[in-house]
């Protein structure tokens, strides 16, 4: 039997890892700031000031096309002389050369080519000592220049490649954002894209309608809330992008389904799709599951095997549950993802691969690089452009949407017809807080369907019924919610944060070990147990009468805590304060857990009277 062969790893320089790790780092950051901007002048302010602070720039500025084809300044920093609006005079030769070069430095010898009129406008009147492309398949949306480096040294290669990067984060940000915001009268030019059809104000289930028609691969993504279609328009940002995308969300969120997204929008489409699940795969195999191995290179090898990496080939690569993978194959998936290439377990022929990495988990990465259970220059090359799937709970109006496009699925795999409840049953359904989010809500949803095929429909007490046949005779949750609009789960989230002290990422550890040893533990997420939190925050006020002082006592639940609670309870009264009108409330409050409503409205009425 052929015995396996280590082969000897090349050392990055230490110099080349710190580079590498600090450009990740800011195009991780550069793609955070743009998911927030909602329009073309704060996707120009936010990428301008973000790529400034990356390379030591004394100045920037970007233009963009309007609807006529002409490339006007939206936003500028460090010119004192440029006016937004002017026009920079861009011919079709002048386009085509931009498009070609991507970006150059001013004063470099392929700049000489650039025609005469643009180069001296660049240099003479916006300081450009670089400048980038900003463009997609369609053509050039815009330019970028900036002014020299305030930081000691001129601009580099590796600065050059940066701003490529970044000018692709900000041509992604522009095509799926309007010029301007619909509602505003205002602005440079008109709205463009999917928020250029149709008039007059609409919700986010008519954007969510005009997204899909755009773009189909969406059509998997059910529901109609601002939530999910947030989460829509960020696979719409990075889908075309060549950039790594990690998913994040509680297990049963649809994670798998926004990787398909990813790649059935990207120019990958055609090609395969694979999925390695790394938390369901033995650690002595999944080395070989991702890279293949050759005939004897350990026990039970009999034959060559392709591993995940080599069937992407083209394609992309989903990587479910990153965060279960042991820290020794991190190091090779590290290398992989920068150079491309790879070899089979005991084989040394390398293989140059093309693969596009998504990779999702339910766990909170950035306290496992803390806790040294993952490595951090992995966690940056991963997180170049990071989407969080939101749990049911916070988008509970896709709940009936979901419940009957999975009812459709179901009984056309069963053969019958499709069955109808009553209004109670769906009222019921919308208490709950969906733990198991999308995963336990088609479990239900099989469960009625078998039952309904007796007679086409479905009461609340056939509800209660497979509810508690479900779960081993469990009154259901909705039993009770009369006496409590936000339900028992915000008391059991206090309970378990106040047990920790109120150290929320500690208290998140303490659930997911307890539900590895199999205890049931209806959450474990840090941000979701965060916004329980505040929502508790809030009622406590509301039974305070908005006397910051007492809820902070109620919350804290004994006076040696209570240093620790009242700079909390202070800022959600800021926050309540801050926020004069209805729009702005939710705004603030928008990641809010369902049924809390009522208790902000009264909490935000009885702090703004103090």
């Amino acid at each position: 039997m052929s015995r396996r062969i280590r082969l000897p790893e090349l050392v990055e320089p230490p110099q080349e890892s710190q580079r590498r790790l600090a450009e990740l780092s800011s195009l991780y950051e550069a793609a955070r700031t743009l998911l927030g901007a909602r329009n073309h002048a704060q996707v120009a302010s936010r990428v301008i000031h973000s790529s400034m602070g990356v390379m030591g720039a004394r100045s920037g500025a970007m233009f963009v096309a309007d609807d006529r084809g002409r490339y006007r300044l939206v936003h500028s920093s460090g010119l004192d002389d440029a006016e937004r609006g002017e026009m920079l005079p861009i011919t079709a030769q002048a386009r085509e050369w931009l498009l070609c070069e991507g970006a150059f430095a001013t004063d470099g010898a392929s700049a000489a080519r650039l025609p005469g009129e643009l180069r001296d406008r660049l240099v003479e009147h916006y300081d450009a000592a670089v400048a980038v492309a900003v463009s997609d398949a369609h053509g050039l949306l815009g330019l970028m220049v900036f002014g020299p480096r305030v930081l000691p040294g001129d601009y580099e290669d590796e600065h050059l490649a940066l701003l490529d990067s970044l000018a692709s984060l900000a041509a992604q940000a522009l095509a799926t954002r309007p010029a301007r915001d619909p509602d505003h009268s205002g602005g440079l030019y008109p709205t463009d894209g999917v928020a250029r059809r149709g008039a007059g104000p609409r919700g986010p289930a008519r954007d969510l309608e005009l997204l899909r028609e755009a773009h189909p691969p969406l059509q998997a993504m059910v529901g109609e809330s601002a939530a999910l279609l947030e989460t829509c328009r960020e696979l719409v940002a990075v889908a075309p992008t060549p950039f790594p995308v990690l998913l994040t969300g509680e297990s049963g969120v649809g994670k798998e389904l926004a990787a398909h997204a990813i790649h059935g929008l990207s120019e990958r489409a055609e090609g395969p799709f694979e999925v390695v699940d790394c938390g369901s795969i033995p650690r002595d195999l999944i080395e070989s599951e991702l890279f293949g191995h050759v005939r004897g290179a350990f026990t039970g090898a009999h034959r060559d095997r392709r591993g995940a990496f080599e069937l992407a080939h083209r394609g992309t690569l989903f990587l479910d549950e990153i965060g279960e993978m042991p820290l020794p194959l991190q190091k090779r998936l590290l290398r992989v993802l920068q150079e491309g290439r790879f070899r089979r377990v005991g084989d040394e022929r390398v293989i140059d691969g093309d693969v596009r990495v998504v990779a999702a988990t339910n766990r909170d990465l950035r306290a496992e690089v803390d806790a040294k259970r993952f490595r951090e220059d992995l966690y940056y090359r991963l997180t170049v452009f990071s989407i969080r799937v939101p749990p049911l709970r916070e988008r509970i109006e896709d709940m009936v949407p979901l419940l009957r496009h999975i009812q459709t699925r179901q009984c056309k795999e069963l053969g019958v017809k499709a069955w109808e409840m009553d209004a109670d049953v769906i009222g019921a359904l919308g208490e709950h807080s969906w733990p198991g989010n999308i995963r336990e809500l088609t479990n239900l949803c099989a469960a009625l369907t078998v039952r309904a095929r007796q007679d086409g429909h479905i009461t609340r007490e056939d509800l209660d019924q497979v509810w508690r046949r479900q779960h081993a005779g469990e009154d259901p949750p909705w039993s009770g919610t009369s006496r409590a609009p936000r339900g028992r789960l915000g008391e059991w989230v206090l309970v378990q944060v106040r047990a920790a002290r109120f150290n929320v990422i500690e208290a998140a550890r303490l659930l997911q070990r307890r539900k590895r040893s199999g205890q049931a533990v209806p959450l474990t997420e840090r941000s979701a147990l965060s916004y329980y939190m505040i929502g508790e925050t809030l009622r406590l006020l509301v039974e305070a009468e908005g006397d910051t002082a007492a809820a902070a006592r109620a919350v804290a639940g004994c006076e040696e805590l209570l240093p620790r609670v009242l700079p909390r309870v202070q800022k959600v009264a800021d926050a309540l304060r801050a926020a004069h009108a209805e729009d702005e409330l939710k705004h603030i409050f928008v990641k809010l857990p369902a049924g809390y409503e009522e208790i902000l409205q009264r909490a935000h009425r009885l702090v703004a009277r103090r």
